[in-house]
């Protein structure tokens, strides 16, 4: 007699114990499905470049072709020539601007130097067009990748031979 009372104690232990279970299950379920556990959703919009060079601001624009605006801030402690800036990531495709051919306002010459010219302080708007950003509604993660040289460089072919690569990161919305 004393057996049975020990086993029927286990067996509702046991029992109790796999209901509180399953209805955490469920509840964690209908959560992931409805989006509220989705990390895309908790994550925060953010731009980072190295240290220097700042995004200020930041959006992406759906559609075919799509395209990214950023806000930059030189703050390097001298004036920069940016010739390329490439994004790429997941809905991302080909977006990409050659800043010696199509900088903000017209091609700068500054200093006999084709790009867009930034000096120590000021802060400028770029729109990179994508050859496509797929449809898609949330927020994506993109790879910055940004071309410079600095603005002392004698001519082109000095601003390409010392030429620097910084990379950065976008997450952010598409609007």
């Amino acid at each position: 007699m004393v057996m049975k009372k020990k086993a029927q104690a286990a067996m509702e232990f046991l029992m109790t114990y796999g209901w509180a279970i399953l209805v955490v299950l469920v509840v964690i379920g209908a959560l992931a499905y409805f989006g509220v556990l989705n990390p895309q959703n908790l994550l925060p919009e953010k731009c980072t470049l190295p240290m220097g060079l700042y995004c200020r601001d930041h959006i992406i624009n759906g559609g075919t072709p799509g395209s990214i605006a950023l806000k930059l801030e030189n703050g390097m402690g001298s004036g920069i020539m940016i010739t390329n800036i490439n994004i790429s990531g997941q809905i991302l495709n080909g977006c990409t601007i050659d800043l010696k051919t199509a900088a903000p306002g017209g091609v700068d010459n500054y200093n006999n130097l084709d790009g867009w010219h930034i000096a120590n302080g000021d802060m400028g708007s770029v729109t990179i067009t994508c050859t496509s950003v797929a449809d898609f509604s949330g927020k994506t993660k993109g790879d910055i990748t940004l071309t410079y040289c600095a603005d002392t460089s004698a001519d082109d072919a000095d601003c390409i031979a010392f030429s620097h690569t910084m990379e950065g990161e976008l997450m952010a919305r598409v609007e």
